[in-house]
């Protein structure tokens, strides 16, 4: 049984909470919290496998940060005060620590291990643009305990081979997934602020993504962003060509508004 700490003081959110079947959902019934403190100390005294939060704003907040800092890979949902939202938000969250528990490989994963993996299943899903709205965008950012923040201008980069290249179908014949894990640990970093990551997406589109991280300052002009990032992809291109023998250009560099302009139902 999944134990899951409820931290509000909104009578609605409890009242909706008590009224799930939490065993038939597969977790004990929720240990309360009415505030950040309450929730912090609960956190330090027992085990909490998720937290569901309903908080004013600025608490919200300032709790959200010192789980970044404290509890990093314990996924976080937005309790609702409906009964069945509270059911479909408890599904989706067993869901993930399903993933997060799983025992199927004879390699030694760390629970960090299995939540950078769900990052970045999550994170291709969202720059193919199969997360249907801005506030998913929002609320899977969180579940999935991402550094990035959805609400700042981020800067978007496709990439692409010479035309008529079969490097895929040649050389790399390992298949795109694990040219992605390779482009990854090439393109992955955190530098200036920015969160930088790359996928593969169908097709053999290669996008890379710069984003602002939570709680960190990066210069809000559009130039010193993609400053930022044209300078490290230049950097990393000469690596994957030295390293992969892959040969990179920037096709395409875009600034979005924000991270949920990537959701399916924004217009960009």
């Amino acid at each position: 049984m999944y134990k899951l700490l409820l931290v509000t003081n909104n009578q609605a959110v409890r009242d909706a909470f008590a009224a799930v079947a939490w065993e038939n959902m597969g977790f004990k019934p929720p240990r309360m919290a009415a505030d950040m403190e309450e929730a912090l100390e609960s956190l330090k005294a027992y085990h909490s496998d998720a937290i569901a939060i309903a908080l004013p704003k600025q608490e919200d907040t300032e709790l959200y940060k010192a789980l970044m800092e404290r509890y990093p890979n314990v996924p976080v949902i937005e309790a609702p005060d409906k009964r069945g939202e509270a059911e479909i938000r408890t599904l989706e969250l067993r869901k993930l620590l399903a993933r997060l528990n799983a025992d199927d490989s004879d390699d030694n994963y760390t629970l960090a291990d299995q939540m950078m993996y769900c990052r970045h299943e999550y994170f291709r899903a969202l720059m193919d643009r199969r997360i249907p709205s801005g506030k998913d965008v929002e609320r899977m950012l969180r579940l999935v305990r991402s550094k990035m923040d959805p609400h700042r201008p981020c800067v978007v980069a496709e990439m692409k081979m010479p035309d008529g290249s079969d490097f895929l179908k040649g050389r790399w014949h390992y298949g795109t997934q694990r040219l992605e894990m390779a482009l990854r640990n090439i393109f992955g970093v955190e530098v200036a602020g920015l969160r930088i990551l790359s996928c593969v997406l169908p097709g053999d589109r290669i996008i890379l993504l710069g984003c602002p991280m939570l709680y960190h300052e990066v210069e809000a002009a559009e130039n010193s962003i993609t400053g930022v990032v044209s300078h490290h992809v230049q950097d990393c291109i000469d690596h994957v060509d030295e390293y992969l023998g892959i040969d990179l250009t920037i096709s395409a560099l875009h600034v979005l508004p924000a991270l949920t302009a990537m959701a399916g139902d924004a217009q960009i």
